[in-house]
């Protein structure tokens, strides 16, 4: 018995060390450790493998059709991945794969040239042979219609996971699945459905439907519409089909993710989404395109904790303050938003309302929703706020205190690509950059002046990363400096402190109180006309010292387009355009008198504006109050952005009101000089600082505010 033994050992230890002799019959295969891959015009058979490998991919080769005998060098190995891609495999015989009796995955993609029946014959074999097969992705292969008994053979496997992508299929029919009692994952996407047909899936988890051509939602009720097709679906991605609308999603009662973007659904209706009990993610990216309405009780989910609403191009700022204040009022529990790609504009006005019910927000994302303002007070409320992204808008300062003061737990800011130009102390509290970890302000417009020394120091000193630095912070102003990178500018205590701080405090004590002796009396009778006239030795400083335009009205129809409300319309048309250009030659381009009928109203202001030299605003009241002057106001601070203060002409008629004062409108006058129109003594005086003004180039240095 024992010699029996050592010669049944001895004829064992032979075999295997036959089996460990075959090498990897490279060039034809790379083998790395349990992995084979092999590719190439040679492929045209299935080689012999070394006896370790269990993983194996066959990739654009030659191989033709697949019988028993030709993949028998697989049954040396336990080959537990089979994968065939792009083989000009155009025939599976019955009992190709009836030896491999290990495999847990098989694949077939790209394999054009199959027949329906040949795919079947192949899961025959693997699904009746093997006791461990749980994945089988069958992927790009032409299949369009199945027959019904095409995962039959599956039904006493283990297989938790089907993958049909990039087909034609264009009807499922989910009772082709209905024996898999143990299917989790179910992947149809990219294919062309219009109709799915329900059956009872017990247990499936994820349903895959995105990129196919469903126009309406499909129905996941069975048995008269009392009872779940999926009653365990958990993730549901029907994102990129056509559906036009939604009807209260039911029958899903174990949802948690549902996906629905890049459909054209334009309305989003009340109570859509309130039977989803257990729904924490959902998005909505790009529906609508654009999404037109969002009714009182739509989003009404308390269990969700991320939404994404991104590139909807929803116009937020025209819904009132009330709207604004309901649309998430019932997300209290929300984590994660992404507002991405909408309109909010003002974010005092809109941003405040719509997100303070949102307390408990870790992950805030506002990316180009074309935000001039940061609300104060409105992020300090959020307690767990870890992220916010506030790049790619039109920021260009903020009061640092009042908008991140006690924002303990942010760990991440954007603020890149807007329009900062100064970064000081005052910009963060030191509690908030205490715990910062990453921040980003590249691609904006630094200022190298002194006023950014404390931005640099700061730099060469904190742990915080700073993302993309220096290779895209660069600066824009001064002159000499343009295009410069931020790291180069390096300025000194002594080049921004010129003066002796004793003497400068001497001086200045000095100055004050001759000026105010001198000039209190005339100052308060005539500060309108100071105003103007300094106004107007700046213009004239600027042209004595030669600077050369950029460009000249001459190129343009009209020297300005003037910016009015309706009720001044009598002082501007038999005031300032019957004076100017009847006295001065000046032409401008009134709506009133030069809009081309027809077309329309942003129409003709677009096709004007580019006709126009500069542009004329008249201030007042009743302009400050006017929602379609507004909508003006912010076509004119592009205006100022794109071309400098002196592409614009203000005239303040009256006081503005400060409660009629708006953010854009305050952010012009702050950023802009205005000539102050006063009837009387004077009044030669503002119509000569208007008249330079109007012909002063653009090109030229911008004057100090008056």
């Amino acid at each position: 018995m024992n010699i029996l033994i050592v010669y049944a050992l001895f004829t064992l230890m032979i075999h295997v060390e036959g089996n460990s002799d075959v090498s990897c019959p490279t060039p034809l295969c790379q083998c790395q450790y349990l992995q084979a891959i092999c590719s190439g015009e040679n492929l045209t058979y299935i080689p012999r493998l070394p006896d370790k490998i269990r993983y194996v991919t066959f990739i654009n080769g030659n191989i033709g059709i697949l019988l028993r005998e030709r993949i028998g060098n697989l049954t040396f190995n336990h080959i537990e991945k089979l994968k065939f891609t792009s083989n000009r495999i155009f025939g599976i015989k019955p009992n190709t794969f009836a030896n491999l009796t290990w495999i847990t995955r098989f694949t077939l993609s790209s394999e054009h040239s199959l027949d329906v029946f040949d795919v079947r014959y192949a899961l025959i074999d693997i699904g009746t042979r093997s006791r461990y097969l749980k994945k089988v992705f069958l992927i790009a292969i032409g299949l369009t219609v199945l027959p019904n008994d095409m995962f039959k053979s599956l039904k006493t496997s283990k297989i938790d996971t089907i993958s049909l992508k990039s087909n034609n299929i264009t009807i499922l029919n989910c009772l082709w699945f209905s024996d898999l009692k143990q299917l989790v994952e179910l992947d149809v996407r990219s294919n062309q459905i219009t109709h799915v047909i329900p059956g009872m899936m017990q247990n499936l988890r994820i349903l895959s439907l995105n990129h196919n051509d469903l126009n309406r939602l499909p129905n996941f009720c069975i048995d008269h519409e009392i009872k779940s097709a999926f009653p365990n679906l958990l993730k549901l991605d029907i994102s990129s089909n056509k559906i036009l609308t939604l009807g209260q999603i039911r029958c899903l009662p174990s949802l948690q993710s549902l996906i629905i973007g890049n459909n054209l659904i334009r309305v989003i209706h009340s109570d859509t989404f309130s039977n989803l009990q257990q729904l924490t993610r959902l998005g909505l990216m790009a529906v609508g395109k654009p999404l037109k309405k969002i009714e009182e009780g739509a989003l009404n989910i308390s269990s969700l904790k991320t939404l994404s609403l991104r590139k909807c191009n929803f116009y937020f700022y025209k819904l009132s303050s009330l709207a604004l204040s309901k649309i998430f009022s019932s997300c209290q529990n929300l984590e994660s938003i992404d507002l991405g790609g909408n309109v909010i504009n003002s974010g005092s006005t809109v941003l405040t309302p719509l997100i303070s019910p949102l307390t408990k927000l870790r992950n805030l994302n506002l990316q180009a929703t074309k935000i001039n303002s940061l609300p104060e007070y409105t992020f300090t409320n959020m307690q767990y706020i870890k992220t916010i992204i506030l790049s790619e808008n039109r920021i260009y300062s903020w009061h640092g205190p009042r908008v991140f003061g006690n924002m303990t737990s942010l760990i991440y800011i954007d603020l890149g690509s807007n329009l900062i130009t100064i970064i000081d102390e005052t910009s963060f509290p030191p509690s908030l950059l205490k715990n910062l970890e990453k921040i980003s302000l590249a691609f904006n417009r630094f200022s190298c002046t002194c006023e950014q020394m404390w931005f640099l120091n700061w730099l060469q000193k904190t742990n915080t990363s700073i993302v993309s630095y220096p290779q895209k912070y660069y600066c824009t102003q001064p002159a000499n400096f343009n295009h410069v990178l931020l790291k180069y500018y390096n300025p000194t205590v002594e080049s921004c402190t010129p003066w002796n701080p004793f003497f400068t405090t001497v001086i200045l004590i000095s100055t004050f109180g001759i000026l105010v002796i001198a000039s209190c009396g005339f100052f308060l009778k005539c500060h309108t006309n100071m105003k103007n006239y300094v106004y107007l030795l700046r213009v004239k400083h600027r042209k004595r010292y030669g600077y050369l335009p950029i460009e000249s009205s001459d190129t343009y129809e009209y020297h300005a387009f003037v910016v009015y409300c309706d009720s001044n319309r009598t002082w501007v048309h038999n005031e300032f355009v019957k004076r100017l250009e009847t006295e001065e030659g000046l032409k401008f381009c009134i709506h009133h008198r030069d809009f081309v009928a027809g077309d329309t109203i942003s129409a003709n202001v677009d096709n004007f504006l580019k006709e126009s030299w500069k542009v004329v605003v008249i201030m007042s009241n009743a302009l400050a109050k006017s929602e379609w002057c507004q909508w003006e106001i912010d076509i004119v601070q592009e205006r100022r952005r794109r071309q400098g203060r002196d592409a614009l002409v203000l005239i303040m008629l009256e006081n503005i009101n400060s409660k009629n004062m708006t953010s854009p409108l305050r952010t012009l006058l702050d950023s802009t000089p205005f000539i102050r129109y006063k009837k009387g003594i004077g009044e030669d005086l503002f119509w000569k600082a208007v008249v330079e003004g109007l012909r002063k180039s653009i090109g030229q240095p911008p004057v100090s505010l008056l």
